[in-house]
């Protein structure tokens, strides 16, 4: 199932193979909903959202979507150890 999906917010133009990377996700149709931001240095280049909050695909994903996440401090414990 292919889809195209609108990416919403913004991304700053040094960064756009970011936002290809963030909709390249929804090209299979597997991916119902995201999120993505990034920032550099305090200021945020990168802030993007796409798809549906919920699996029937009734409810659009949105700025300020809420979700629950896991598993996901020990990637970024990974990275501080590394520079450390």
């Amino acid at each position: 199932m292919s889809t195209d999906i609108e990416i919403h917010g913004a991304c700053a133009p040094e960064f756009t193979a970011v936002r290809d990377a963030f909709a390249a996700n929804f090209k299979d149709g597997k991916e119902v909903g995201a999120s993505f931001a990034l920032a550099q240095e305090g200021e945020v280049v990168v802030d993007l959202w796409a798809g549906h909050a919920d699996a029937a695909r009734k409810r659009p994903w949105a700025s300020d979507t809420l979700i629950n996440t896991y598993s996901t401090t020990k990637g970024m414990a990974a990275t501080v150890v590394g520079v450390l």
